[in-house]
């Protein structure tokens, strides 16, 4: 497992690679605490690369999002096959901004029109 942030502007990422479990998730919510949360700022979660979560690591995500509420600002997950399963089972995507991997562009990894994640939405 690991996880990798980058900063780019209002924008941090925290990408998640490999099994997130009862085992590994405490190292998660420790990258998770040492994010910064600027007010109008966005956080993405980056699961493209997650080979297991369980539900632990949702509850990870989901202590992720009440903090990024507090602190006025948006969480965005960015999930692929598995990881997208497990959020619409939870529903989580209907509280969370979820993207799709085919939505993000390779380019940059970032989604490609975070605007167009909101309508998706409605």
């Amino acid at each position: 497992m690991s996880v990798t942030v980058s900063v780019n502007g209002a924008v941090t990422t925290a990408r998640l690679a490999g099994e997130i479990d009862t085992y590994t998730v405490p190292d998660v919510r420790a990258a998770f605490e040492r994010l910064t949360i600027a007010p109008d700022a966005t956080v993405v979660v980056d699961l493209r690369d997650v080979t297991f979560l369980d539900s632990s690591g949702l509850g990870a995500i989901i202590g992720l999002y009440h903090r990024v509420v507090a602190g006025d600002a948006r969480l965005q997950l960015v999930c692929g096959d598995l990881t997208l399963r497990l959020v619409r089972l939870m529903h989580l995507d209907q509280v969370i901004d979820v993207v799709e991997a085919a939505d993000v562009d390779a380019t940059d990894g970032e989604p490609a029109d975070p605007a167009r994640a909101d309508a998706d939405r409605s």
